[in-house]
């Protein structure tokens, strides 16, 4: 058998009690390649990182590691998470999108707080576009401006497959979905928002930005910042990414990433100098 050793206290409380600081994802994973390193002092699949350095690449994290078989010892030198791959783990997505449809298929809508709104003013069947809108707060000199903005709102809850729009005969209906009924009934607001973004979290376009502004091995991409026109450059062709219809399109996702960001804790780059959220919400179950 080997002894693990770290370096540094804050890595040995962490690896002692990986529940305490990592989510399940994680721990899993850790349990199975500590029991290894305890019994054979490395693992057969290993990286060379650098000279006397080792280096396990795991799914949700990477594992830096120097072995001593003379003393029977294993200095674990750092951990280092892979938040969106983490998350990758627990929000299952169907990664069929195509750029082509970006314009049809990506939102303009209010803030996610007034998707909920909408959410439970669906619930108690105010479906029709101009009533949606006027009860989410908008204001027009016409009822086709104010209709517009329920028709953004139950075009966004659509794409996230909280609602279903059915026709019948000249009508077309609109229903919550199983999810969106789930967000519509939640008793406090703390649970409708995280319902809301792990169904954000299911959705293609989401993932692409996510990915580009995270961290990747515990580094950040300098050039990666979350802003409009790196959203555009990952969503829509080049062809359309100068309309005016992008740029109000970009807004909406870049929107939906910082609400994501700042309710679950997935750090992203948010500026050139780069802001590191903590990750609470991935720790819980």
């Amino acid at each position: 058998m080997f002894t693990i050793t770290c370096i540094g206290s804050d890595l040995q409380a962490r690896l002692k009690h990986p529940e305490a600081f990592y989510p399940p994802e994680v721990c899993q994973e850790l349990t199975h390649f500590l029991e290894i390193l305890q019994r054979d002092g490395h693992f057969s699949r290993t990286e060379f990182y650098d000279v006397n350095t080792n280096k396990i690449s795991a799914v949700t994290f990477n594992l830096f590691y120097r072995p001593d078989f003379n003393g029977k010892k294993v200095l674990v030198i750092d951990l280092k998470l892979k938040p969106a791959d983490v998350f990758k783990q627990r929000f299952k997505f169907e990664d069929d999108w195509d750029d082509r449809n970006a314009v049809e298929s990506i939102p303009q809508c209010d803030k996610p707080s007034k998707l909920i709104s909408a959410i439970e003013l669906i619930h108690r069947k105010i479906t029709d576009s101009y009533q949606l809108g006027y009860e989410l707060g908008h204001r027009g000199s016409q009822d086709r401006y104010i209709a517009r903005h329920g028709q953004y709102a139950k075009h966004a809850l659509e794409q996230l497959k909280l609602i279903r729009r059915t026709r019948q005969g000249r009508k077309l209906l609109t229903e919550l979905t199983d999810k969106g009924q789930l967000i519509a009934t939640a008793p406090s607001e703390a649970l409708k928002s995280r319902l809301l973004i792990e169904t954000m979290l299911s959705y293609p376009p989401v993932w692409k930005i996510i990915v580009a502004v995270t961290e990747q091995e515990g580094e950040l991409n300098e050039d990666s910042v979350l802003n409009d026109n790196l959203i555009k450059n990952l969503i829509f062709p080049e062809v359309l990414q100068e309309a005016d219809t992008s740029n109000r399109r970009s807004q909406t996702l870049r929107g939906w990433i910082k609400y994501i960001s700042d309710r679950s804790g997935i750090p992203v780059r948010l500026h050139k100098d780069g802001v590191q959220l903590p990750i609470p919400m991935i720790y819980s179950e």
